[in-house]
């Protein structure tokens, strides 16, 4: 299990090489404004713990950090995702306030509640509102700048329509986990995430079990953050020393 970048300076490298997909080390001593050596041990340490990649003076994303597409997200582990769907969808409140982030395993949330017909549901994600366009509930989209590779809105737009709705429960998905909370691989995603959690009287994770030992790189929450998490199965003995005593962790089996 990979620790949190220790350093202001290595979070920055990993997100300056994570936005432009690659990068050189002379580059990256240039930008940072530090000496050659300096920035050979912060991607030494970096490349050991298999965030980046180093080799022959370019500097790559580690495979185990970079963003899958939507299409390949929504088409892994589809029954697991379904099953935390349906158990999801038991927690929804009458005339209830939702809200549901870019996430493939929320959007099979949002393809439940289609047949629901008095909620208020806020999404920014193109696919849940698609899920969600024939039915019967109030469906708000937040619009924004669309991210292709997660068919979710960000920017400011997305942000400040977030901003303006109180929720009763916001579900949120991921990627892994880093440090002490949820985290994603998409640094551009991120602020809308923190602002939807700041407006959600109810905050759900939904992850399958293979995110339970997997590694997201930004963390848009702790996990006091999250009131649970709702998985396909319970965490093995080594997975579950990866949350905090008395995390709450719910299964179709609990």
């Amino acid at each position: 299990m990979a620790k949190p970048i220790d350093t202001e300076r290595r979070q920055k490298i990993v997100q300056y090489v994570m936005s432009h997909g690659k990068a050189r080390v002379a580059e990256l001593a240039e930008a940072f404004n530090v000496s050659g050596e300096t920035i050979r041990k912060d991607l030494n340490e970096l490349h050991n713990r298999n965030i980046l990649h180093k080799g022959h003076g370019i500097v790559l994303p580690a495979s185990a950090y970079l963003e899958n597409v939507y299409a390949r997200k929504a088409a892994r582990h589809q029954e697991e995702k379904s099953r935390i769907a349906a158990l999801a969808e038991s927690l929804i409140p009458s005339e209830g306030v939702i809200y549901l982030d870019a996430s493939s395993t929320v959007a099979r949330l949002a393809s439940l509640l289609a047949r629901h017909r008095d909620l208020t549901i806020i999404t920014n994600s193109m696919s849940s509102a698609q899920a969600l366009a024939g039915s019967d509930n109030q469906v708000m989209v937040t619009g924004g700048e669309l991210r292709h590779k997660s068919y979710g809105y960000i920017g400011q737009w997305a942000e400040r329509a977030v901003r303006q709705v109180r929720f009763d429960i916001a579900f949120f998905g991921c990627d892994g986990f880093h440090g002490q909370g949820p985290a994603i691989r998409a640094y551009p995603e991120l602020a809308v995430k923190e602002c939807a959690l700041a407006q959600a009287d109810k905050r759900i994770l939904l992850a399958d079990s293979s995110k339970l030992e997997a590694e997201g790189l930004y963390c848009f929450a702790t996990f006091r953050d999250i009131d649970l998490l709702i998985c396909d199965r319970a965490p093995t003995a080594h997975e579950q020393t990866r949350f905090p005593p008395g995390f709450t962790i719910i299964t179709p089996e609990s």
